[in-house]
């Protein structure tokens, strides 16, 4: 199924027991967590895909792709990332079953039958930001040329104070 908007909530176990398909693009308005870290340009999509393993839990598979625009932490100037992610959710009902599940799914917890899909993608989103987005050509600036300092020309700290002695 592809739709304009993705839905906040998605019932669960209708989705999973249909091996239902779900694609659309994201809408950067209903992520205002990820708002105040990045912008979400346009473009970016998400499809996802239901199914009950034999004799496992229920699981939601799926990518998602995005580009945002953040502020370089070297240069001060905008950036854009690529957001590429692998979605492997172990569907829950209850706390507990949690620690049953696969370690390679990540869980999420069902409430009276509702995925909260919107939260669960932001929360992806927020994963795949980089924690110190810079250009390729600001990584080259960076690192410390040791040759080029001399170390045996190192001044005391306090030798502005011997001046004020005398």
């Amino acid at each position: 199924m592809i739709l304009d908007t993705l839905p906040e909530q998605l019932g669960a176990n209708r989705f999973i027991d249909a091996n239902e398909e779900l694609s659309g693009p994201l809408d950067c308005k209903h992520y205002k967590r990820f708002a105040e870290m990045a912008t979400l340009a346009p473009g970016a999509r998400l499809t996802l895909r239901g199914y009950r393993e034999p004799y496992g839990p229920a699981v939601v598979v799926g990518e998602l792709q995005a580009e945002a625009q953040m502020t370089c932490r070297r240069c001060l100037k905008p950036v854009t990332v690529v957001l590429e992610g692998a979605i492997r959710w172990g569907i829950v009902f209850s706390e507990s079953e949690i620690q049953g599940l696969d370690k390679d799914l990540d869980p999420i917890l069902v409430e009276e039958g509702q995925l909260p899909l919107r939260q669960a993608i932001e929360d992806e989103l927020v994963l795949l930001l980089p924690i110190m987005p810079t250009h390729e050509s600001c990584n080259s600036d960076w690192i410390l040329d040791t040759e080029l300092v001399d170390v045996s020309e190192k001044k005391s700290p306090f030798a502005v104070l011997a001046v004020l002695k005398n």
